[in-house]
């Protein structure tokens, strides 16, 4: 396993660590992907956004592990409290509706104020889980092994993406 650590202070500076970050994801898949490059982006950008000290001084930590197949990177920040466990609920809820079900979430969330961050996420990754407080976001995804498909087609339906949803309590993953 290969671990690598980045810290930086607001927004504006993780535009000075993202190439060395993104070149070093770009080690494990061996191409870019930009999927889940976005949704990197996108925990980022919700670190800093809902971080306590505010967007241009929030104090955000960026933790990656490359093992063998796959890759975990973990953004941290203290941030306003976020009830994961609610939002899962709610997400789950979504589930329950068959025509929703089915539907892209592009197409779900389109007119209204719902936001895109978790489905960027969610699209981009195998799995995500989040601190039940919202505190860190970790974004998994394979990058080898028998079952790895480096060009399959990303999905953006709510039934297939929902349940890549975890939440972290306690130190368990559920």
């Amino acid at each position: 396993m290969q671990i690598t650590q980045f810290e930086f202070h607001g927004l504006e500076e993780f535009g000075t660590i993202q190439k060395r970050l993104f070149d070093y994801i770009y080690t494990a898949f061996e191409y870019t992907n930009y999927e889940f490059q976005q949704a990197v982006e996108e925990a980022v950008c919700n670190a800093a956004r809902y971080s306590v000290d505010g967007p241009t001084k929030a104090k955000i930590s960026i933790h990656v592990r490359k093992m063998a197949y796959d890759i975990a990177v973990t953004v941290r920040s203290k941030t306003e409290i976020f009830d994961a466990e609610a939002y899962k609920k709610k997400l789950l809820k979504l589930l329950e509706d068959p025509k929703i079900a089915e539907m892209d979430w592009g197409d779900y969330i389109a007119g209204s104020t719902a936001s895109s961050g978790f489905w960027y996420m969610l699209t981009g990754c195998d799995y995500l889980y989040i601190d039940s407080e919202g505190q860190s976001v970790t974004l998994v995804a394979k990058t080898g092994g028998e079952d790895y498909l480096p060009n399959r087609e990303r999905t953006t339906r709510i039934d297939r993406l929902v349940p890549r949803f975890m939440i972290r309590k306690n130190g368990v993953i559920v």
